[in-house]
């Protein structure tokens, strides 16, 4: 397992590494955001960065977006038809085995929910489409600024100048379409239901007067990132983590196709690989935790969600393992804290994990388990002669190649 250090921007705070110290400052009304300055006109007010009021009221807006209707459409419309089409031209044609590197082709496998989810129109042909997956790659180094081993002020401006040509070649267009849409609506020529459901029709629809004329752009690059981001860096993990497992434990081999056993092992590969490998908060106040630990107002703490999601009173002795069959305590989640807690809890977490069934509404599987599902059905599995690689870009817990022979 890759030996992780902490990102530059931790240097100097108190970290905190336990469970329960890290969920209660999450959930605590006594702490506010504490990462503006690492991010500065890059996401800038975006609802990821913003507290109190305007945070609860954007959010109740967006929330709409992850309901299970809009994740049953975004994986009906946007991402199975991308992985059959992404598998058949991987196969088709060629004499098994067919090479591929699970990186890139998880990142093709999501452009086009990255793009229906953010409303990003244009994306609809092999030239287009490349120069959306280029673009939105591009624009993933700028959300791991914090954790880059580049000079972060270089990447900024880099990422500064990327966003500047989308917006120029994708995102203009998309916003103007929306705004003629949405102008129609209110004359009376299409109805509510006849919009898009998607980030920028969302916000221009209900546009509040107080937001600067570029928050829809800084939104929807954080859209764009995150909802590709979090699956394309966790399928290599859990992919690997099942060939492992189902080679140590066979009996589990034919539940490859089980979508609730998927889920369970999604959760734990998610809990030990994290998206974000830690947090800034900032206490608006003087706090005392409940083990003891006092915080002054106004010093900012480095919440460490690799050391919390293994700490073992809460997730056993073999925390640092990989067990799709664990049991954790009710009120915790099987993935932790990855995903965050309290009022910042990732918005677009359904659409990675899935929704489950209730007694009158089926579930959704999330883009993980819909991703590695299909993989495995196509026989991948790992290819002997070129073992993966961990990036060296930054302190991210990711993969630079996942190579995998498929058929």
């Amino acid at each position: 397992m890759r030996q992780l250090t902490d990102p530059p921007y931790l240097t100097g705070l108190r970290k905190l590494t336990s469970f329960g110290d890290v969920d209660e400052i999450l959930r605590s009304p006594h702490f506010g955001q504490g990462s503006q300055a690492e991010y500065g006109p890059l996401f800038q007010d975006v609802l990821l960065m913003i507290d109190g009021p305007e945070h609860f009221q954007r959010r109740r807006m967006e929330a709409q977006l992850f309901g299970r209707a809009a994740l049953e459409y975004y994986e009906r419309q946007a991402l199975t038809p991308v992985i059959e089409q992404c598998l058949r031209e991987s196969l088709e044609g060629t004499q098994p085995p067919v090479h591929v590197d699970l990186v890139p082709l998880v990142r093709t496998m999501m452009h086009r929910i990255s793009a229906t989810v953010t409303g990003i129109d244009g994306v609809d042909t092999p030239e287009r489409t490349e120069r959306f997956r280029w673009f939105v790659e591009r624009l993933q180094e700028s959300v791991t600024l914090g954790w880059s081993t580049e000079d972060q002020y270089a990447l900024m401006q880099r990422g500064l100048e990327v966003r500047k040509q989308f917006v120029v070649e994708f995102l203009a267009a998309s916003v103007d379409r929306r705004r003629a849409l949405i102008a129609d609506m209110h004359a009376g020529r299409i109805t509510r239901d006849d919009l898009p459901r998607d980030l920028l029709t969302m916000m221009l629809l209900h546009w509040n007067d107080e937001w600067d004329e570029d928050l829809h752009v800084r939104e929807a690059t954080l859209y764009l990132v995150a909802s590709t981001g979090t699956t394309a860096q966790a399928a290599p993990h859990l992919l690997g983590h099942l060939f492992e497992w189902f080679e140590d434990h066979p009996e589990d081999r034919p539940r490859a196709d089980d979508p609730d056993f998927l889920r369970r092992a999604a959760a734990e590969s998610l809990r030990l690989h994290l998206p974000a490998p830690a947090l800034l908060r900032q206490a608006n106040s003087d706090v005392t935790l409940a083990s003891g630990i006092e915080v002054k107002k106004g010093e900012k703490v480095g919440l460490i969600f690799r050391g919390a999601n293994r700490d073992t009173t809460v997730f056993g002795a073999d925390a640092n393992e990989f067990n799709p069959w664990r049991t954790v305590p009710q009120s915790v989640r099987g993935w932790g804290l990855t995903f965050g807690g309290g009022e910042h809890m990732c918005i677009g977490r359904p659409l990675v994990t899935g929704l489950p069934s209730t007694s009158s509404e089926s579930g959704t599987d999330g883009t993980l388990v819909q991703i590695i599902r299909s993989l495995l059905r196509a026989g991948a599995r790992p290819d002997p002669e070129n073992p993966p690689k961990y990036t060296e870009a930054s302190h991210h817990d990711a993969y630079a190649t996942f190579p995998l022979l498929l058929g």
